[in-house]
């Protein structure tokens, strides 16, 4: 993308629920940004909050939107709220931040130019700002790594499914008219995704643009974030994943089989699971019944473990090769075991449907 004069003019959306204690950064991110300042507005939706966000962002100079409702809690619900009262101000585009990330200070001139050729919704590369704390932080941003740039950045090229992230969502205003956001799951990004492809707008993944957040580096950030996004997966998969095949089917529309196929994978963690007992599976029937057919499921499974660990290992070279982060890869193993028994635990609806922030 070339550096042309700025077009459109973006609202910056960030919605935030007792974020005291990080909100500033993005803040500080927003007035940074190398864009025109009478061309873009940042909006903070304080929503139930009961401690001094409010205060902060208005100090910060920017437009607080506070919502109260305590029955209708999450962040579907405040961002489709914020959206009621930003579109009337006619921004060309809304962008969708979480209030402890940054956003790097060329984006809004990336994004400038994506819109000026066409492209409707975009989403930013959501990366760790924290790889190095933890071995948990180090593995969950190698899985973020492979899922970015090894599986959506390629998908996006090729004008496939892309799933929003939550973060670094970017809307042309005109979509948000069309379709508005009434999506209120606690995976509601993904919801709208589907939303959008079923009516024929497909995301665009820039990964030129980074969004950087601190990833979870202890056991309870961990947690409380993927079992929330696992029973999310799982309840969207149940309901979607035929709908999305058959009418992909009907409607020769290959982006929504895609679609589908990509909910069967969207947890590496089960991914891994099922690999693994396959593997097991393949050794036992090796044993008990010696042959050319159980040779075959041995090798063929062995050669999916492998493609795995491949996958796992170009995402630590993309991520960076340092020797602290070849000592943190040692203790990964653990690490991707708590994450498969977090997605089990999802998979068998264990704290189904509840709403909970990630500790911070």
């Amino acid at each position: 993308m070339t550096k042309e004069k700025p077009f459109q003019t973006f609202a910056i959306v960030i919605p935030a629920h007792n974020e005291e204690d990080v909100i500033f950064g993005v803040l500080q991110s927003c007035a940074e940004l190398d864009y025109p300042k009478d061309k873009y507005e940042v909006f903070v939706v304080a929503d139930n909050c009961s401690d001094q966000t409010a205060t902060i962002a208005a100090e910060g100079r920017v437009t607080c939107l506070e919502r109260y409702d305590t029955v209708s809690r999450g962040k579907g619900f405040a961002l489709a709220w914020a959206f009621d009262r930003i579109l009337p101000k006619r921004h060309d585009a809304l962008i969708v931040l979480d209030a402890d990330c940054h956003l790097e200070p060329h984006a809004l001139r990336i994004f400038d130019q994506y819109m000026l050729t066409g492209d409707r919704v975009l989403q930013a590369n959501d990366v760790a700002s924290n790889p190095d704390v933890s071995a948990m932080s180090y593995a969950v941003a190698i899985g973020n790594v492979v899922e970015n740039d090894l599986f959506y950045a390629p998908k996006s090229q090729l004008g496939l499914a892309v799933f929003l992230r939550g973060t670094g969502m970017v809307f042309n205003q005109e979509v948000l008219r069309a379709y508005p956001w009434r999506t209120h799951s606690i995976v509601e990004d993904v919801e709208y995704t589907i939303n959008l492809l079923r009516n024929g707008i497909r995301p665009r993944f820039v990964s030129e643009v980074k969004v950087k957040s601190a990833f979870p580096d202890h056991e309870q950030q961990l947690d409380v974030q993927r079992r929330r996004w696992a029973t999310g997966n799982l309840s969207l998969f149940k309901k979607y994943f035929l709908k999305l095949t058959l009418e992909g089917l009907f409607r020769k529309q290959w982006v929504l089989l895609d679609a589908a196929w990509t909910f069967l994978v969207l947890s590496r963690p089960l991914v891994l699971l099922d690999i693994f007992t396959s593997l097991v599976l393949a050794v036992m029937c090796t044993w008990l019944s010696p042959g050319v057919f159980s040779s075959g499921l041995l090798g063929a499974a062995i050669i999916l473990f492998l493609i795995q660990c491949l996958y796992f290992a170009l995402g630590a070279v993309f991520l960076g090769v340092t020797g602290h982060r070849l000592r943190l890869l040692l203790n990964t193993p653990v690490v991707v075991v708590r994450l498969i028994v977090i997605s089990m635990l999802g998979f068998l609806g264990v704290n189904k449907n509840i709403w909970a922030r990630r500790p911070r």
